[in-house]
Parts: structure tokens; sequence; C-alpha cells
């Protein structure tokens, strides 16, 4: 049986690498689903059969154990105490939580259409022209996607501005939201293993996921 049932007491959290994952592509797969109905939740699940049937469409022991395959993945996993989503508005925590995710504290988020949502470090003229090269390059991955995911088999999906030792000084993060299409603009050494991460990722699915 898997480890989530000898361990009941625990709920289920999404880690910074699940809600990575969760983002990452707009393409379904079983596993993303689970983690996209996570992070719509208010509050993290307790363990449960019931729980694990429905976030998996599995009966009995099936469902635990694929709960089981995403945890060892580092997808998820268990904490004793119950956490619930940022309810804050979000144009309110977005600076804050933008400025955890770089270990320069530049970063930006932007929508499709090339505006940014929220900004931490840049001034606005530079957020403004950075959010506009994000879209630029949206639209340049979509229309080679095929090609670098099918014939050349590149699974990133993140572009770069690199230095001559292969560094990346701007880093652009795509992001699926439901329908919806995002950007990271990330100055300097990404740090997407914060918890703050998965808190913008969450605070995001909530407003945007459904």
């Amino acid at each position: 049986m898997g480890t989530f049932e000898l361990n009941k007491n625990l709920y289920i959290n999404v880690t910074p690498r699940g809600a990575y994952y969760a983002v990452q592509d707009s393409a379904h797969d079983a596993t993303r689903d689970i983690l996209t109905k996570l992070l719509r939740e208010e509050e993290t699940p307790p363990l449960t059969s019931e729980v694990a049937e429905d976030l998996t469409g599995l009966k009995g022991e099936e469902a635990f154990n694929f709960i089981d395959r995403i945890q060892s993945l580092g997808l998820i996993s268990g904490q004793k105490e119950l956490e619930t989503a940022p309810d804050d508005n979000m144009e309110d925590i977005l600076p804050e939580l933008l400025g955890s995710l770089s270990d320069s504290e530049k970063v930006l988020l932007a929508e499709h259409s090339g505006l940014y949502l929220g900004a931490s470090g840049f001034p606005h003229e530079a957020a403004e022209e950075l959010a506009a090269i994000s879209a630029n390059l949206s639209e340049v991955y979509q229309r080679h996607k095929r090609l670098l995911q099918g014939n050349l088999r590149f699974n990133q999906h993140a572009w770069g501005l690199i230095d001559a030792a292969g560094n990346s000084e701007v880093g652009f993060w795509p992001l699926y939201v439901g329908y919806n299409q995002f950007t990271l603009v990330i100055h300097g050494m990404p740090q997407l293993n914060r918890p703050g991460f998965k808190h913008l990722i969450w605070s995001l699915m909530k407003r945007y996921g459904k």
C-alpha cells in the first residue's frame, strides 16, 4: 500500500515542484490533473480513501498507489498542519511573492497579451518592455512547439538571455493556468523551489484556473 495510507493524519500538500509541473504545460495528463485539482482547493485536504479516490478516479489500493507515486516524484508531500490558500488580494501580495523567486528579487508576472500584472525590482518602463517581449516569445514558441518538442525533443518551455558562461541573465517561464497563459520574467538565479512559488500558483489557480 502507499506511504500515505500509513499516515492518514497528514494533509496532502502540493510542493513547489508539483506546482511548477501543474502549470508548465497546457497538455493534460493524470498527474497534472490531480495537482490542478489540489491547487483549486481552498485548503489542503486530508488523506482519506474518499479524497484519494476522488483525486485519482481510481478505487482502493490503486488510488493510494497513484498518490504514493506522485509523492515519490516530489510533486506532493504530507504535512501535519492544515494550510489554506492565500486569501489576500492578489495584486497586494504579488510584489512580495514575486520578489522571493529570484536571488536579485527582480521578477514580474505578465499576461499573454503582454501586460504585466505585478512586478518586484523592475522599474515600470522596464517591466512594460519585458512583458511585451514575453508575449512575442510566447508566440514564437507556439509557432514552433511541434518542432521543438517533437522533432528536436526539447521538453523545456522556458526561454533565456544567457551570458558567455551559459548563465541566464533574464529568463521567461510560461505558466498555463486554466485557459490562461502567463509568463514569469526572472532576472538572475530563479528560486522556484520556494514556498512563494507554490503560493503564487495557488493564487493564480484560485482566480483563473476554473
